[in-house]
């Protein structure tokens, strides 16, 4: 089960890095939304990490 959840959160870091890459070859609102989305991902990730530690 532990495996799952790694590997789960690897592909969610991978496609929000990716999408933060394609925002930024766009130039305008869509970019940027697409940028915001990957970097609500990344920051998802980093919430669940954290919260294991509270």
């Amino acid at each position: 089960m532990k495996w799952i959840t790694r590997l789960l959160s690897t592909a969610v870091f991978v496609v929000s890095v990716a999408l933060v890459m394609m925002g930024q070859r766009m130039i305008g609102p869509v970019g940027l939304t697409i940028m915001l989305v990957g970097l609500a991902g990344i920051l998802l990730l980093l919430y669940l990490y954290n919260r294991k530690f509270r």
